[in-house]
């Protein structure tokens, strides 16, 4: 299970029980490189359906699976899709 939570320009994740604290910069790096991952090629007999991903600060890396590399693609879409801004008035 991946969660995802932040607080003071500080953005972390829980990727199976293993925590990974990312600034802003490192944050934009990784939602680059895991929309860079296309999706559809791990569903073909050639490709195995693991991606191996290094952040960009190098202290990590991770072993994704196709149901991960799925759902993190749901996490950062989430993370940077605008919110409707509710006006006081």
């Amino acid at each position: 299970m991946i969660t995802f939570t932040t607080s003071s320009n500080r953005y972390q994740f829980n990727f199976h029980g293993k925590e990974i604290l990312l600034s802003f910069c490192e944050l934009l790096a990784f939602r680059n490189t895991i929309k860079a991952i296309d999706i559809d090629t791990h569903f073909y007999n050639h490709h195995s359906g693991i991606e191996i991903v290094s952040l960009c600060n190098l202290k990590e890396i991770l072993i994704l699976e196709t149901e991960d590399l799925i759902e993190l693609k749901k996490i950062m879409e989430y993370i940077f899709t605008p919110r409707g801004v509710t006006l006081p008035y």
